[in-house]
């Protein structure tokens, strides 16, 4: 994502859920953890390419397989002062699911892609309030470095991918191939 922006909005010492309604539909991505409002400007084109690229592979999963849907971004609201927004997540729900953000589970699968201006607040901050919520997996995605760290709630450190992969969110199923020239382009190492 790109830079996180600074505007005039009203000073308050916690956000909620409630409150997001009230700011503009300015192109940023407002998002709260903890009752502190976060916000980040229009992502990068390397990171929507990535994210469009995971969405199709999702996706494309999930057509045959039912009972799993993929949203990017998707929506995580997990109390009234905390509601993130993943670049993409993988939901145990009907693909077609229309029901508010609310009302559905916890996300299987959340992905961050990276950036310059949210490292830090991705990988730090978001991904243990994810694992904490019940989010089975965070994955945070380095796009310049074509790397995929694998986190899990019983990980105290994640686990480094560099190379096409296989994953599933149910081991009952067909797994998910993640080929790393689809998701970050060519390989310049060819």
């Amino acid at each position: 994502m790109a830079m996180p922006t600074m505007s005039t909005r009203p000073e308050r010492s916690v956000w909620t859920i409630e409150d997001l309604a009230t700011l503009p539909d300015d192109g940023n991505r407002y998002e709260l953890l903890h009752g502190e409002l976060l916000v980040t400007s229009l992502p990068s084109n390397r990171h929507q390419s990535v994210a469009a690229a995971l969405v199709h592979i999702l996706y494309s999963w999930c057509l045959v397989h039912t009972g799993w849907a993929v949203r990017g971004p998707g929506g995580v609201e997990m109390s009234r002062t905390s509601w993130l927004m993943p670049d993409v997540a993988l939901y145990p729900m009907p693909l077609h699911e229309t029901a508010d953000w609310s009302r559905i589970p916890p996300p299987t699968l959340v992905i961050e892609i990276l950036s310059r201006s949210t490292r830090k607040r991705d990988r730090h901050r978001k991904r243990p309030a994810y694992l904490a919520f019940g989010v089975r997996e965070v994955w945070t995605i380095d796009a310049r470095h074509r790397l995929i760290e694998q986190w899990s709630a019983t990980s105290e450190f994640p686990v480094a991918v560099d190379r096409s992969f296989t994953w599933g969110p149910d081991p009952t199923l067909p797994p998910i191939v993640f080929d790393f020239d689809l998701i970050f382009g060519a390989s310049e190492t060819r």
